[in-house]
């Protein structure tokens, strides 16, 4: 009798991080190892797409509104439609991936004992305790104890929760990447044949910055048009002593660089003290530095460039680079381009720049690999366990979040803009080799290898005996 898996996350259909790599599972699992599985899903944000759909998708509740139809809030992650389905299907595994708030409920759900619990976790930052009590005592490890399997998507995020949690310090955790469709990255285009298909003349010698993501505050994507606005502008110094980046100051209010002789508050200085003028290094103190030169170089943004999360127009032009940050057309939420109109895209762009605040895995870090793409990301968190395959990372200090202490990492825009210069300044043909040595470490994460990691899980928590589990208050 095959094993019947009824999956809790974003629906397969939609283009998220969260489908893709729900697909990338359990596609090939059905492939490898037919009549073995049999799989179900309750899908959030459920929508036909161009995306070919392999199972049931019992999706999240609609509601009917003036403005069309809406998913209902009530029934975010499946919190009113869920359990019944379990009730209704007798699923042998739950598999449930996402953050600990998308299926805290089924940890404590009355029905609990009736089938075993996959938990695929994303750990985008540290700590990972959610609270903690007088003797140190963690608020998610008891919850995450109770899972049958408990997988992350890296190490980091294996790291974290044992180092975080102690009630998981004798919990085997395994880690499992995302799976990687390399046939989709087997013939990639040339650079130049792209750009000469999809973009104007005037962009054949620019130095093109990709992004990849979507609209969360965590992903840090006001750092891109800042980022844009120093490379463009030439707008720092560079010492050729400490090889260390100053940038200049940005009035925000007047759209120019400060200028602390006018006594305006919008001009006072903020990131050094009073009085440093740009004459000498502010890290080392020496002169022997370098005006910045303005460059030729765009950002082109996937993702939406409407949203009700953010302006980007506004950004662009508060930064004076909306002339030079392109877009895809078409893209929403939840909604994108065929995955070959985006390897097209992406093979456009001569580097990956990815300065987000942490990420449970960062699948664009894994596609721009694929795409032999170098990247220039923030070095924190799961994705930068890949990137540094083929990268240069950024540095910054932390800012914590106030409701569970996960610190992100606040990109410092002096080492962001010098990594770019890096990355920029850096011969064609070692940026090629890069790439092309991130390809071949990203390989390690192909289908055909992972499906019979996932397989083993799967045929593990088969054979141990159903958990009893405790009822908590959450």
């Amino acid at each position: 009798m095959a094993t019947r898996i009824l999956i809790n996350t974003d629906s397969a259909t939609v283009h998220s991080g969260l489908a893709e790599t729900t697909r990338n599972i359990f596609i090939p699992l059905l492939k490898m190892f037919p009549g073995k599985y049999e799989i179900h899903q309750k899908g959030w944000w459920h929508r036909q797409t161009d995306v070919q759909q392999y199972w049931p998708i019992h999706p999240t509740n609609v509601i009917e509104t003036p403005q069309g139809p809406q998913h209902d809030r009530e029934d975010t992650y499946g919190r009113k439609t869920l359990i019944p389905l379990i009730e209704k299907l007798q699923p042998d595994i739950v598999f449930a991936y996402g953050d600990l708030w998308t299926f805290d409920f089924i940890l404590n759900c009355p029905i609990r004992e009736k089938f075993r619990l996959c938990v695929l976790y994303t750990v985008d930052g540290y700590p990972y305790y959610g609270s903690l009590d007088e003797n140190g005592g963690s608020l998610w490890g008891p919850q995450l104890a109770t899972a049958d399997a408990l997988v992350t998507l890296s190490e980091f995020g294996r790291d974290v929760l044992k180092a975080s949690c102690p009630e998981l310090a004798d919990k085997e955790i395994h880690v499992r990447s995302h799976p990687i469709d390399l046939d989709r990255f087997s013939h990639l285009p040339d650079k130049k044949e792209v750009r000469s298909e999809i973009l104007p003349p005037e962009y054949s010698d620019s130095f093109i910055f990709g992004w990849l993501g979507r609209n969360q505050f965590r992903k840090q994507n006001y750092k891109l048009w800042e980022i844009l606005h120093y490379l463009r502008f030439g707008d720092y110094i560079l010492c050729k002593d400490c090889d260390r980046v100053t940038i200049k100051e940005w009035n925000l209010c007047r759209r120019r660089t400060k200028d602390p002789s006018t006594g305006c508050h919008s001009d006072r200085l903020t990131m050094y003290e009073e009085g440093y003028d740009y004459t000498y290094c502010y890290w080392c103190k020496s002169r022997n530095i370098l005006n910045g030169t303005p460059r030729k170089v765009n950002v082109w943004f996937h993702m939406p460039k409407t949203d009700p999360a953010y302006d980007a127009t506004l950004h662009s032009r508060a930064w004076k680079v909306d002339d030079v940050s392109l877009y895809t057309d078409g893209v929403t939420g939840l909604a994108g381009v065929p995955q070959s109109a985006l390897i097209k895209i992406m093979r456009s762009w001569d580097a990956l720049l990815y300065p987000t605040g942490g990420e449970g895995l960062g699948n664009p870090v894994h596609e721009a690999l694929a795409c032999e793409l170098p990247i220039v990301y923030s070095d924190y968190s799961s994705h930068a366990e890949n990137a540094r395959h083929a990268g240069i990372p950024i540095k910054g200090p932390f800012v914590s979040e106030q409701n569970n202490c996960i610190q992100r990492m606040a990109v410092d825009l002096n080492s962001a803009v010098r990594a770019c210069l890096r990355m920029m300044d850096m011969p064609e043909e070692e940026r090629l080799e890069m790439g092309k040595r991130g390809k071949e470490y990203i390989s390690r994460f192909a289908l055909e290898r992972m499906a019979p990691e996932w397989d083993f899980i799967f045929d593990s928590i088969m054979k141990a005996p159903k958990k009893k589990v405790s009822l908590f208050n959450l």
